[in-house]
């Protein structure tokens, strides 16, 4: 398993250890080979003088099967911090523009994705209710975005929560004409008690496989909020949808290994032809 959406972050800044040690210990008790590791986002670390992508670096470098995301501060340019994240040999960026403060589709936001484009890093962004204006971050923005900049690959977080999913499933499958580059990130969306305002179930789940494929489907953990009971009760829910074995695998792991590059092939497209004809009137 290779699992995307894990938070790390130094002392100080979560209540629960969310060290890379108190993450590998998870990992390989649960089967966890390896995965995508956040940068905690400026706000958290510039109280304890950290630069947070130096950090993150610094923390993963000892763990070979880990990649790290960086995370940019709103209140700066993103050009030369996206130049940061690429030396640093980061993937991507964690976006989260409710807990950042920024307008989706605002000024700040447009430069980032060109920015993001350009350098051919992914764009993981956390949509769905979060406790902030919605008009500035709703999840069919993302239509916006990805019209904008087709080349710039994005996971949408919880695919948009209970709420949203349906919108979010709606802007993948109206951007498969681009290709297929716009993932559904399964994270923190079977726990109906404790996870309710992002809750899919087993049923969201294959709405999700019916509607944009297991090949763009990509398993995260929520790591320090989900902690080893609720990955391992995640993990029990996923294998037991009863889908094939290898599509299994494929949302552990594999497609976010073909998105970062780890492993060989694209993602096909499920139900037919991406580029359908349109009938003329």
């Amino acid at each position: 398993m290779f699992a995307n959406h894990i938070h790390l972050m130094p002392a100080g800044c979560y209540s629960e250890d969310a060290s890379v040690e108190a993450f590998w210990e998870i990992a390989t008790s649960v089967g966890i080979q390896g995965g995508v590791c956040f940068a905690p986002f400026s706000w958290q670390t510039d109280p304890l003088g950290l630069n947070p992508n130096q950090w993150l670096a610094e923390q993963i470098k000892p763990y070979p099967t880990l990649q790290g995301y960086g995370t940019l501060n709103p209140n700066h340019s993103p050009r030369e911090q996206v130049k940061e994240i690429q030396d640093l040999g980061f993937k991507g960026v964690k976006l989260h523009p409710a807990a950042q403060g920024f307008h989706m589709w605002g000024d700040w936001a447009k430069e980032t994705y060109a920015c993001l484009e350009e350098a051919g890093l992914v764009g993981d962004f956390h949509i769905g209710m979060h406790w902030h204006r919605i008009q500035e971050y709703h999840p069919l923005l993302t239509d916006e975005i990805a019209h904008a900049f087709p080349d710039f690959r994005m996971v949408f977080e919880h695919v948009g929560g209970w709420h949203y999913y349906r919108e979010v499933l709606g802007v993948i499958a109206n951007n498969r004409n681009n290709g297929n580059h716009l993932y559904a990130g399964i994270t923190s969306v079977l726990d109906r008690e404790f996870q309710r305002y992002w809750y899919l179930g087993p049923e969201g789940l294959n709405d999700v496989r019916w509607q944009a494929g297991v090949d763009l489907m990509i398993y995260g953990l929520d790591f320090p909020y989900n902690r080893e009971p609720q990955i391992r009760r995640d993990l029990e829910v996923i294998w037991g949808l009863g889908w094939p074995k290898e599509e299994i695998e494929k949302i552990l792991g594999g497609n976010l290994k073909r998105l970062l590059g780890l492993a060989p092939g694209e993602a096909r497209t499920v139900g037919g032809d991406p580029k359908p004809a349109l009938e003329k009137k």
